[in-house]
Formats: C-alpha cells, sequence, structure tokens
C-alpha cells in the first residue's frame, strides 16, 4: 500500500519528503524566500521530478495532496 501511494503520487510524497526533513524543509524555506514565490518554487521542483524521472503531466491534477506544501499537484503518466 505505501509503494503504491508513493508510485501514484511521486510529487506529493517528494514535497511530504521534504517537509519532514529539517534539513530539506531549511533549504526549502530559503529557496522560496530567495525567489519570493512559492508557486514558482514549486513548480521548479515538480519539473525537476519530472525531467529526472523522464515522464511529464497527464492532464489531470489531484487536488487534496498530502503535503502541506502545495495545495495540488499533477498527475503523472507511467
Amino acid at each position: 500500500m505505501a509503494i503504491e501511494g508513493f508510485e501514484n503520487h511521486p510529487i506529493d510524497s517528494l514535497f511530504l519528503y521534504i517537509q519532514n526533513d529539517k534539513e530539506l524543509m531549511k533549504e526549502y524555506l530559503d529557496l522560496v524566500a530567495e525567489n519570493g514565490d512559492l508557486g514558482k518554487v514549486n513548480r521548479m521542483i515538480a519539473r525537476q521530478f519530472a525531467v529526472q524521472h523522464n515522464t511529464h503531466s497527464n492532464g489531470m491534477r489531484n487536488e487534496n495532496p498530502n503535503s502541506t506544501l502545495i495545495q495540488s499537484h499533477a498527475l503523472l503518466e507511467d
């Protein structure tokens, strides 16, 4: 169940990982402060994840993520 949850929502899982890791959360907050735009930083992180995993959005969104760092996220193609 946990693996399936991660695989079905990897962007949400990534942001959960960031928010639960003290050092990563500090880096994230510093990046947001430096850019002055939370949405821009979140999109940048999500795009980088998609590029590194050779995937892209399937056109659908999850409007109820588990991470409190994001309000929604794109669902990725397999």
